[in-house]
């Protein structure tokens, strides 16, 4: 009998050490939680890479810096060289950011009571649902729009003026797609 406990405890994914009925419970409740926290997390995180991508390739195709939208090169030198709406260095810091801040913030939410009136989620269904293509599709645009609005309209939005107008409005428009990213978080 021993050799079958030691087999079934070696091929399992979770071992329980008490026959308690609440740890039980708490197990199911902490594993939907951590698995609610990784759709939060890619949720954010598709979020940040697709209005990052879409400003940097809008922003290249409206300024004439995409040419030809089947050379792709052309878009990644225009993000390299800085003429896209964001730098590569203030992309990659968004990422360092956004994903040690969104890892944390979301990782360490704690269960709550609720999730054991749900059903459990069956294998068949999508990891990300319908709901959170809706999320993503909605800051999305909602992020581009205002982030495209401040790059064509924010010198006079923001009136600003003299030879650093222009430096001025990327680093505000650099702050507002942070700050879209920490507000769509909380």
């Amino acid at each position: 009998m021993e050799f079958k406990c030691l087999v079934a405890k070696e091929s399992a994914d979770v071992i329980i050490l008490d026959d308690n009925f609440t740890t039980i419970v708490n197990v199911a409740k902490w594993g939907r939680t951590i698995y609610i926290n990784i759709q939060k997390f890619v949720q954010f995180q598709l979020t940040v890479n697709v209005v990052a991508l879409m400003i940097n390739f809008l922003s290249a195709c409206i300024s004439g810096e995409l040419v030809n939208i089947a050379l792709m090169i052309n878009f990644l030198s225009a993000c390299i060289l800085g003429s896209g709406l964001l730098t590569v260095v203030q992309l990659l810091w968004v990422n360092l950011i956004m994903d040690t801040l969104g890892a944390l913030a979301l990782a360490t939410e704690p269960p709550n009571e609720g999730l054991m009136d749900r059903p459990p989620v069956r294998r068949d269904v999508s990891f990300i649902t319908k709901a959170m293509w809706r999320n993503i599709i909605g800051h999305s645009v909602y992020q581009l729009a205002v982030l495209l609005v401040l790059n064509y309209n924010g010198k006079q939005l923001l009136r600003l003026t003299g030879s650093d107008a222009t430096a001025i409005l990327k680093t505000f428009i650099f702050n507002a797609f942070v700050f879209c990213q920490v507000l769509f978080e909380v």
